[in-house]
């Protein structure tokens, strides 16, 4: 990436982060008609899409980062969310393992945990917070199985075992 595609590529963000969407698309547009080959532009344009309603064209813009670079954690992560936002579930569960096989956070564990929770898989999300928590201890990750704890007593009526 030169410097010129580097400069707008950040003013394109900070459009973003000034909710200023269609701007920013403006923006990601102009980068990629100069090199389509910026995982950046491709990932960033599909946060200000999705932030403009139009999640189809945001996953497929993550999609194109993707394919640039297979590694890039933050367009996974992009994805993920964008299709638990659609409803997807299992497609936003594979995209959050794919993540965490490649280097994900403890916070993407908790996202994780937040999918199974709206599949109904509240022992899977149980055990993806206990993961998040060993990885990196906060006081939410204890507030959140504590909550799941309850869920699954008021379901059940018990705690599955090993996971008191």
């Amino acid at each position: 990436m030169n410097t010129k595609e580097k400069v707008l590529v950040h003013k394109g963000m900070d459009m973003v982060r000034r909710m200023q969407y269609e701007e920013a698309v403006a923006i990601f547009d102009r980068v990629l008609g100069m090199n389509d080959q910026i995982p950046e532009a491709w990932n960033n344009k599909g946060v200000a899409l999705f932030k403009l309603g139009r999640a189809d064209e945001a996953v497929e813009c993550c999609n194109r980062a993707l394919a640039i670079d297979n590694d890039n954690l933050e367009a996974l992560r992009n994805k993920g969310f964008i299709l638990r936002s659609q409803g997807k579930l299992e497609e936003a569960i594979l995209c959050y393992e794919t993540l965490l096989q490649k280097g994900g956070e403890a916070t993407d564990m908790e996202s994780m945990a937040t999918v199974f929770v709206a599949m109904g898989k509240l022992e899977e999300a149980l055990d993806c917070m206990y993961q998040a928590m060993e990885t990196a201890p906060m006081e939410r990750f204890e507030v959140e199985i504590a909550a799941l704890k309850g869920m699954i007593l008021e379901r059940d009526g018990l705690i599955p075992q090993g996971q008191e």
